[in-house]
């Protein structure tokens, strides 16, 4: 039997990781995360309430980025989610200008974050998604 050529391996390698993207981006984009047992749900519930705002934004390297805000701005929640196969890193500094020396509360999904001269970065792996909330 002869060995799998690189491009056999590589859409071997794709294939697999299709089931990785569906469940992440069923994670990502259903709607409020899982509150059950989270000690922070009435800190981001208000912006998973009817009427909150919900608007996409512009993040670099084909980052999905969304920030939920309560209706009367009292509270602010940011999904970020890679859907590519490569890890990446995003500048909330430059995503989010206004939200600069505000605090992060972690909600759900999985991220490090480094701080660097030019801002804060969220890094991301393949696949990977976060739920974030902002301090106001």
């Amino acid at each position: 039997m002869s060995p799998l050529s690189s491009t056999a391996t590589a859409a071997r390698t794709h294939e697999g990781a299709l089931p990785d993207l569906i469940a992440s981006l069923h994670a990502s984009l259903q709607g409020a995360p899982d509150l059950v047992g989270c000690q922070n749900a009435s800190f981001i519930s208000p912006a998973f309430a009817d009427g909150s705002l919900v608007r996409p934004l512009t993040a670099p390297d084909g980052v999905w980025a969304v920030l939920r805000e309560a209706a009367d701005g009292s509270r602010q929640v940011l999904c970020l989610h890679n859907p590519s196969a490569d890890p990446v890193s995003v500048d909330i500094d430059v995503l989010l200008p206004e939200s600069v020396g505000r605090q992060l509360h972690f909600v759900r999904g999985s991220m490090n974050t480094t701080q660097e001269t030019d801002g804060l970065h969220a890094h991301l792996d393949a696949f990977g998604h976060v739920w974030v909330a902002l301090d106001l």
